[in-house]
């Protein structure tokens, strides 16, 4: 059967068309090496949305891989419950015993013993010429990390812990001493972090330490994301221009999850459903490849954060000084630095220099003083952290006069940069 293009480009499953290694950073190998260690637990970190979960599905394989996530762990014992969860097992097992007694008629002969049913049973007497016998049952909760153990240790399944940073800090500790204990049982565990909260399972248990293995991923290069449109549009007999694909690739961020979305919003646009009987020639305007990303902007909605960086906090006393700007509006600190961020090339880390070069590119004249724009930095900083308290969008790294902007999450800056979310707070400014 014909492959149609959502079966190609997928943003949200496993790229089964679309998997491409990256050789210099031997991932695949680093990733092998640590889960064949015994007694080791993998540690995968990795900027969001930058294939860590992708990494692991296919070094381990989907069905092996017993994915649980750190914001549903509210216990140690709650990480076992949804392995269990996973694997369909019963939370639960009925202990029934058996007693069995001679009577008169019978020889002196007395047992007991105890077995594990998954139904419940009840409880009863028989007597038989020669015995009399009794049974009785009782439930018991069973998620314990010895019954995973029983199951999985030691086999090829492996507990992928993802988004270990969202577990609560106070609970951090208890999981990370059962991810010891799991570990020491012949358990495979892999956590997966972002860079900044790698370190949190060993914080948690210092006894970790020499027990983990790390293996860090980074954000792709324009490059490595371009092979994953060549690998697809072959896959569906597609050609187009080699220098298009790399300006897709350039839009995506560093992320394979947004390639994979813009890919297939290009198949969208230029009408390929599905696989041809042969190759057929493509190609597009940027006009058309502008439509295409503001298409796929649509994917990942940040305007309420946007809209509320773009204001400012609410501040008393004189008014901010407006500018004047190469897009044809006006604006005050805030919208000029939105604007910066959003500036070609798209970058994910702009050093302080840098912020101040793009500032005076999209401003006409003067633009705002480095004091200002340092507060402003802080404040579209903590914007971010207040509205998405759970999510790490955005962050400013303070050193005094100077400081590095981070955007962390891709999808925040591809929005910034393809929606037209800032053109429409420039029309909103403009009436009021």
């Amino acid at each position: 059967m014909k492959l149609f293009a959502t079966d190609v480009f997928t943003p949200n499953q496993f790229p089964e068309y679309t998997y491409i290694e990256r050789p210099k950073e031997d991932l695949e190998g680093k990733f092998r090496r640590a889960l064949a260690t015994p007694n080791v637990i993998t540690s995968l970190s990795g900027p969001s949305k930058s294939g860590k979960t992708v990494l692991a599905k296919k070094m381990v394989g989907a069905e092996h891989l017993i994915h649980v996530f750190g914001a549903e762990i509210t216990s140690g014992a709650a990480l076992w419950e949804r392995v269990l969860n996973w694997m369909d097992a019963p939370s639960s097992v009925v202990e029934q015993t058996t007693e069995s007694r001679a009577n008169k008629f019978g020889s002196e002969v007395s047992g007991k013993g105890s077995i594990f049913v998954v139904e419940a049973a009840g409880k009863g007497t028989a007597e038989t010429t020669g015995t009399k016998s009794s049974t009785s049952s009782a439930t018991r909760s069973d998620n314990s990390l010895a019954r995973v153990a029983r199951d999985i240790a030691n086999s090829d399944y492996v507990v992928f812990l993802d988004d270990f940073h969202y577990i609560p800090s106070e609970v951090q500790e208890d999981v990370a001493r059962q991810l010891k204990a799991a570990g020491e049982k012949g358990i495979k565990i892999c956590t997966a972090t972002v860079p900044h909260r790698a370190d949190n399972v060993v914080r948690s248990n210092p006894e970790l330490r020499g027990r983990l293995a790390q293996v860090d991923t980074t954000f792709w290069s324009p490059q490595e994301l371009s092979e994953i449109a060549k690998a697809g549009f072959a896959k569906l007999q597609v050609s187009i221009p080699s220098a298009k694909l790399l300006d897709i690739a350039r839009e995506a961020c560093g992320s394979p999850q947004l390639m994979q979305r813009i890919c297939l919003d290009v198949c969208f646009n230029l009408g390929i459903e599905k696989e041809f009987d042969s190759v057929k020639n493509f190609d597009f305007s940027p006009q058309q490849l502008s439509m295409i990303l503001q298409q796929s902007s649509t994917h990942s909605d940040f305007g309420t954060m946007v809209a509320n960086m773009h204001q400012g906090p609410k501040e008393r006393g004189s008014e901010r000084r407006v500018h004047e700007l190469v897009d044809g509006t006006t604006g005050d600190v805030y919208r000029v630095i939105l604007l910066a961020l959003a500036f070609d090339p798209p970058v994910m880390e702009v050093p302080y220099s840098s912020l101040m070069s793009r500032i005076e590119k999209v401003c006409k004249g003067e633009g705002p003083s480095a004091s200002s724009i340092v507060q402003a930095c802080r404040q579209i900083a903590k914007i971010a952290l207040r509205i998405a308290p759970k999510e790490r969008v955005l962050e400013w790294d303070d050193q005094e006069l100077t400081g590095t902007m981070s955007v962390v999450d891709p999808y925040f800056l591809f929005y910034l940069r393809r929606s037209r979310k800032l053109d429409t707070l420039a029309n909103k400014h403009a009436t009021s």
